[in-house]
């Protein structure tokens, strides 16, 4: 995959796709998941989407509002 995005990117991108205001503390900590943070399944539609067509994320990456954002960083910097 080639998206290398660091915490505070994915943090932005989140808040810039969602409404949702999150910070690179959020996305690296694993006990906080979407639905924790206030993004919905359609929220995160818009996250993955937005990987897929800018940063080369798969389309058969399967991600839901009950995961970390730590987990969608780690899928994204080859980590998972």
């Amino acid at each position: 995959m080639s998206a290398h995005l660091s915490p505070d990117e994915l943090a932005a991108l989140i808040s810039r796709c969602t409404g949702v205001t999150v910070t690179a503390e959020q996305v690296t900590d694993p006990h906080h998941t979407f639905d924790d943070l206030g993004v919905d399944s359609l929220g995160l539609m818009g996250v993955l989407g937005e990987l897929q067509r800018n940063h080369g994320m798969p389309r058969d990456v399967d991600m839901q509002p009950d995961r970390s954002p730590r987990e969608l960083l780690s899928l994204l910097t080859g980590r998972a």
